[in-house]
């Protein structure tokens, strides 16, 4: 039986990871055992092992592994804390879940990663668009049924309404950035232009992004604007597919036939729509396997440093 924990009983983690470990362990009986949760506010914990099955509650995170025996922990941290809170418990060996992004900026993404490598850390990173349904099965066809037709491009685009904070890009839209670098592999170079809008930290941020492979990404980022999207439309060589990540919907066209149409079911929660239940169940069987975390530190730098590229506006070289 693995045991798992939480750090954090916040809005995200309650919205998200809750219940897409409450779904996981509905889904496989026997299989994981939600032991503890742990929140500066007792209430807030208590509140979150009622609704979600958790064993215990604690408000110290030394005193809950310690006295737990953890297989697993799912550290759920605002941005300013992550790299103090993950650079302490990377030292301890249990495989553990970093909050996205890993760090307030690449430097402590990089320190981060010099700890996982010195300790030889078992970890993933939060970066669930990576597991969101439709993105899945995208790669999943494109490696079935196109192995020897890579992805040429892809636009992508995230539009929100009424986000003003100034590090949406490397906070938010990372997501957007990590799930296009999932299907083009490598980047090498960003450009963006930024323009400005009535929220003095908000700009709709148009991006292009080369990839290693040869592929290319162009990406529109609009965090004040009307709607709610977050679309991904990948072509290769006689197919296109266009995977809706908010909608959870995918179809796929080969040679002018459509060969794919999938939704997910209508009753489907966020933390299915958004890949989390999918997330901590690759961490889970990661766990299980012994190995096989993704994905890590690595991957969320160069994540990030491709964030910072976009967010920076103008043209830049990505260096892992």
């Amino acid at each position: 039986m693995i045991r798992i924990g939480v750090l954090g009983a916040g809005n995200h983690s309650t919205g998200m990871h809750g219940p897409a470990l409450q779904a996981y362990v509905a889904e496989h009986p026997g299989e994981a055992e939600l032991a503890a949760v742990c929140d500066l506010d007792a209430a807030k914990a208590q509140a979150y092992a009622d609704k979600f099955g958790f064993g215990k509650t604690y408000r110290d995170v030394d005193r809950m592994l310690d006295e737990e025996r953890l297989d697993g922990l799912v550290a759920v941290t605002p941005i300013v804390l992550t790299e103090q809170i993950a650079g302490a418990l990377l030292p301890r060996g249990i495989p553990l879940v970093i909050e996205k992004p890993p760090g307030a900026d690449s430097q402590a993404t990089r320190r981060l990663l010099a700890i996982a490598e010195q300790t030889g850390a078992p970890h993933t990173v939060s970066l669930n668009r990576r597991f969101n349904p439709a993105i899945a099965r995208a790669r999943e066809w494109m490696a079935q049924a196109a192995p020897d037709r890579p992805p040429q491009v892809v636009l992508g685009r995230m539009l929100r309404h009424n986000r003003t904070e100034e590090n949406f890009v490397t906070g938010t839209a990372i997501h957007l950035i990590d799930a296009i670098i999932s299907i083009l592999g490598t980047p090498t170079e960003a450009c963006s232009e930024k323009l400005p809008t009535a929220a003095p930290a908000a700009f709709l941020t148009q991006a292009r992004i080369a990839f290693a492979s040869g592929g290319r990404a162009q990406c529109i980022i609009s965090p004040v604007v009307g709607t709610l999207e977050e679309t991904y439309e990948i072509h290769g060589q006689d197919y296109t597919i266009q995977a809706d990540a908010l909608n959870c919907t995918l179809r796929i066209w080969d040679r002018k036939e459509e060969v794919v149409s999938w939704s997910a079911p209508p009753d489907a929660d966020d933390a299915y729509r958004s890949g989390t239940v999918g997330e901590m169940a690759a961490f889970i069987g990661a766990i299980a396997a012994g190995g096989g975390f993704n994905p890590d530190l690595r991957d969320g730098l160069v994540s990030l440093l491709t964030s910072e590229a976009v967010a920076a506006g103008g043209r830049h070289e990505i260096a892992v």
